[in-house]
């Protein structure tokens, strides 16, 4: 069969995101006999007319939407991404007769309210390399059920024997402004975060993928196209610590020369394990912060503490690697005074940004939703901000930012550090762009 997959996510802010999950459904076809086309909605200059061009040329039997973002997730300047999406799948009815199946993080999260919206032809919640692929076997073989929403099984083993090589993807313009390639080492969370929805996603337990594995995907990167830039897209990368750090000694091993960093959690158990991540590569930390008052880290479930926040920026500041706080203000018992102390805190670490948010942005069966009564949530952006700070927190914000000027906070930053931002990317800066911003 002949199988369309659109890419529907348009933003670039900060940086363009590579569509990682599509494309592992984009390998997944492919390894099993099926045509596959892409259509990367990212960098087209007119989506509609090109994506309704491709349809009439390609004429696939099978279109797939591979939807990864709900909305911007920015209490300031929300934006909804649904409008765009109607607009593509009106676009491939008017055009073809192929079925449509949706897919993606983003459709996962709320699938019956996108099933009802968008009125596709199938949906598949969760991991999607081999329902989908059923799917299309079923379609061909005319043996559907009358089930339009298929909830996937979890895949055991995501230890595939080959990686997606993201062939029909312009990987060449996302590397230019995206500064580095996603890769992922895991999927699962053994955390409970109250407001999190990876568990939901991807499972409480871990499923790995070996060091080779996710090293040779390294190295084939490096080899091919020259990228050095790597970021690892795990929600937590140093989690477990130990496996983590085989990952950074078989990139030693192998004497691969590349930059890197991720997302950790701000708790580290070994101080040299730093120095290893260092030794291959490590150039900055993404801490998920989160919160840095202790009212308020309970208030999302950490399992991390104000002194370990401390103590894991002191290393990074011993061991001369930059750092990012990432928070999220106005969360369960956020007051004025836990503000005040998360903000006095922050700046005691001498940071070398920090990226703020507004509010949690709530989803469907999340622990802290589950203790909020008569709250309508959907695909309209819809947040959370304690009672106590609510009428205060946008002007509260606005007044910190002023002074620190490696701050970042969606929705009040300024045009002219928007404009920095991409004249970095143009100058070919790769890695993360808070690490290059000035204190």
């Amino acid at each position: 069969m002949k199988v369309l997959i659109i890419a529907v996510n348009k933003e670039k802010y900060p940086d363009p995101v590579f569509p990682l999950g599509a494309s592992y459904i984009a390998h997944s076809a492919k390894l099993s006999g099926h045509e596959v086309v892409i259509f990367d909605a990212c960098f087209e200059p007119d989506v509609d007319e090109n994506l309704k061009n491709i349809i009439l040329e390609k004429k696939p039997d099978i279109i797939a939407v591979s939807i990864r973002n709900v909305d911007n997730v920015c209490f300031s300047a929300s934006e909804n991404y649904l409008p765009d999406y109607k607009t593509i799948i009106n676009i491939c009815r008017i055009n073809s007769t192929a079925k449509i199946v949706l897919g993606g993080s983003g459709f996962s999260i709320l699938p019956q309210l996108y099933m009802e919206e968008l009125k596709p032809d199938y949906g598949i919640k969760g991991e999607g390399e081999y329902a989908f692929i059923e799917l299309l076997k079923n379609i061909s073989e005319n043996n559907v059920t009358e089930q339009k929403l298929i909830h996937s099984t979890r895949i055991k083993d995501i230890n595939f024997d080959t990686f997606p090589e993201r062939e029909g993807f312009d990987m060449d313009t996302y590397y230019k402004y995206s500064g580095c390639i996603n890769i992922q080492t895991k999927r699962g969370c053994s955390f409970k975060c109250s407001y999190c929805t990876y568990p939901l996603l991807e499972g409480h337990s871990y499923r790995f993928r070996t060091e080779v594995k996710v090293v040779d995907e390294i190295e084939y990167w490096l080899q091919s196209k020259g990228i050095n830039s790597i970021f690892f897209v795990d929600n937590v990368f140093n989690h477990p610590e130990n496996y983590a750090q085989k990952i950074c000694e078989e990139i030693i091993k192998r004497n691969i020369k590349i930059t890197w960093t991720g997302f950790f959690i701000p708790k580290i158990e070994n101080p040299e394990f730093l120095d290893i991540c260092k030794e291959s590569g490590l150039t900055g930390i993404d801490f998920g912060t989160d919160a840095f008052s202790k009212d308020t880290l309970i208030g999302f479930d950490k399992h991390f503490t104000v002194d370990d926040i401390f103590r894991s920026c002191e290393l990074c500041t011993e061991k001369n690697i930059k750092f990012n706080h990432s928070i999220i203000f106005g969360g369960p018992n956020e007051t004025k005074l836990t503000i005040e102390e998360t903000v006095s805190n922050l700046d005691k670490t001498n940071p070398t940004s920090v990226i703020g948010f507004i509010g949690i942005r709530l989803y469907p069966n999340t622990p802290f939703v589950k203790t909020i009564n008569n709250l309508d949530i959907g695909l309209n952006p819809t947040f959370y901000i304690s009672e106590e700070i609510k009428d205060i927190i946008i002007d509260y914000l606005q007044n910190v930012i002023k002074t620190r000027k490696n701050w970042v906070i969606p929705g009040l930053i300024k045009e002219s550090k928007e404009r920095h931002f991409k004249r970095m990317r143009q100058k070919g800066i790769k890695g993360p762009l808070w690490e290059f911003l000035e204190k």
